[in-house]
C-alpha cells in the first residue's frame, strides 16, 4: 500500500522541484521502493494524496521489468489507459532539474 512521504523529502530523491501539472517519480532501487512526486495541481485537488491516481495504480504494483530501465533516475509518470500501469518516461532535457525546492 502507499504510504504518505514528506514532499520534502521526496524532493530531495528526485533532486527536483514539484511540477505544476506533471507527476514526477523515482524507484531507488537499494530500497526497492518507487517514490511519487504530486503535481502541485493534485496536491491542491487530493486532499489524500493516495488517493490520486497515480498512488492507486502504484498500489496495484509495478511492471518490474519495465521500470527496471528507469531506476535511481527522476522519470516522468502516466498511466496507461489500457491497465492502469504506472508508466515511467525520461524526462525531457527541457524539463531541467532545478533546485528541489517549493
Amino acid at each position: 500500500m502507499t504510504r504518505q512521504e514528506s514532499g520534502a523529502s521526496i524532493k530531495k530523491k528526485l533532486g527536483m522541484k514539484r511540477d505544476p501539472v506533471e507527476h514526477l517519480a523515482i524507484a531507488v532501487s537499494a530500497e526497492q521502493r518507487v517514490y511519487i512526486l504530486h503535481s502541485q495541481q493534485c496536491v491542491d485537488t487530493h486532499p489524500d494524496l493516495r488517493k490520486c491516481p497515480f498512488s492507486v495504480a502504484l498500489d496495484l504494483g509495478i511492471d518490474e521489468e519495465l521500470w527496471g530501465f528507469h531506476e535511481d533516475v527522476p522519470v516522468l509518470l502516466s498511466i496507461c489507459p489500457d491497465n492502469d500501469d504506472l508508466l515511467p518516461s525520461p524526462l525531457p532535457e527541457s524539463h531541467g532539474s532545478g533546485e528541489a525546492t517549493t
